[in-house]
C-alpha cells in the first residue's frame, strides 16, 4: 500500500525547491557563474598601455603574450582580432643617468611607441565614427586646440591610433588621431600631447 504525501508537506517541498533555484540564480547573476567578462572593444588593449609605462607593468596589464614584430611586440586580443604594437626602449632621464653612474640595477625599458594593431584591411569598418570631408580638414590650421579641431570636424571625437614618446617634451607625447568615415576615407591628425595642439593633418580618400 502506497503512502500518501500530505498536502502541506508537498507544498512545503515545492516552495523549498523554488527558493533554492532563486538563490542559485541570484548567485550566478552576482558572480557571473565564474566566467570572465569579455571585451568586444577594438581599442581594449591599445588603451591599456601608456607611453612611458615600464615594460613589466604594460605586460602585466595586457595579460597577453606578445609576439616579436621588428623592434616591437604585438599583443592581440583573440576575441576581437585587434590589439596593440608596442616598442620599448630605455629613456634617458635624470634618474636613468644617475643609475648609470652607480652600481644600481639597470633601468627598465619603457613603452616609447604604441600603435593600434589591426587584423586586416577591413579594420576601419569597426572603427568608423565620423563623416568628415577634405574641405573640413583643409580648413584646419597648425596650433589649433583639440576642441577647435573637433568643432570643425562635426563635433565628433577622433580615435587615437598611435602615440610616440617626445624626447623634447616627455610630458607631451605625439598622438595621431583618426576620423574615420564609413567609406574608409580617413582624416589623420597629429597632436602634440593627447588631445593637445594640432601639428600635422591630412585627408586620405578611400582606396
Amino acid at each position: 500500500m502506497k503512502k500518501k504525501i500530505s498536502k502541506p508537506l508537498l507544498i512545503g517541498g515545492i516552495a523549498l525547491l523554488v527558493v533554492i533555484v532563486l538563490v542559485i540564480g541570484v548567485v550566478l547573476m552576482l558572480f557571473g557563474g565564474g566566467k570572465k567578462e569579455v571585451s568586444t572593444d577594438p581599442l581594449n588593449l591599445y588603451n591599456k598601455v601608456l607611453v612611458g609605462m615600464p615594460k613589466e607593468e604594460a605586460e602585466k596589464i595586457l595579460k597577453v603574450e606578445g609576439s616579436a614584430k621588428g623592434k616591437g611586440f604585438n599583443y592581440v586580443d583573440e576575441k576581437t582580432g585587434y590589439g596593440v604594437t608596442v616598442s620599448y626602449d630605455i629613456v634617458a632621464t635624470a634618474a636613468t643617468e644617475e643609475t648609470a653612474e652607480t652600481d644600481a640595477e639597470e633601468p627598465s625599458e619603457v613603452a616609447v611607441f604604441k600603435q593600434l594593431y589591426v587584423p586586416d584591411n577591413t579594420y576601419l569598418d569597426a572603427l568608423a565614427q565620423a563623416n568628415v570631408t577634405a574641405d573640413q580638414v583643409n580648413a584646419l590650421k597648425e596650433g589649433m586646440s583639440y576642441e577647435e579641431v573637433k568643432t570643425i570636424l562635426g563635433g565628433v571625437d577622433g580615435v587615437e591610433i598611435n602615440s610616440a614618446y617626445n624626447k623634447k617634451d616627455p610630458a607631451n607625447s605625439y598622438s595621431v588621431m583618426a576620423w574615420i568615415n564609413p567609406d574608409r576615407s580617413v582624416a589623420y591628425l597629429t597632436f602634440l600631447g593627447y588631445k593637445g595642439s594640432l601639428k600635422v593633418f591630412e585627408f586620405r580618400q578611400a582606396e
